[in-house]
């Protein structure tokens, strides 16, 4: 089956490694550990990143930066925020950039990234 590419970044890698193997039941899964990274692999046009799920707290910027630089270049695919606690605030800023955003906590936050995926664009359908 075709799975859509994901780019997961955070700085945790324990973290990392821990959602890269669950996401990867459903999609292709890259990995980055932080803003300068994310922004290499987004660079390689090669690899075709569809969706990004990054945290918010990282050692070399925050997600909500990485967010904004993604837009100013003009890459227009679905964005996840994620943060350990729900914050309205950051939601409100990543709704400003076209983003969306979702609490490490929620049980359904597998969900809400197939779910994302989904949303995209009409050529994606939700891998069962």
């Amino acid at each position: 089956a075709w799975m859509r590419k994901i780019l997961v970044v955070d700085d945790n890698l324990d973290y990392l490694e821990l959602l890269a193997s669950v996401l990867g039941k459903y999609f292709e899964v890259y990995e980055a550990t932080g803003v300068k990274d994310a922004l290499r692999v987004l660079g390689d046009k090669e690899k075709g990143i569809e969706t990004i799920c990054s945290d918010y707290n990282m050692r070399d910027g925050t997600g909500l930066d990485l967010l904004e630089k993604v837009r100013q270049e003009g890459i227009t695919i679905p964005f996840l925020l994620m943060s350990g606690d729900d914050d309205h605030v950051l939601k409100q800023k990543a709704r400003l950039y076209g983003g969306d955003f979702c609490c490490k906590t929620d049980c359904d936050f597998i969900e809400k990234i197939k779910v994302l995926c989904s949303n995209s664009s009409g050529s994606c359908q939700l891998i069962k």
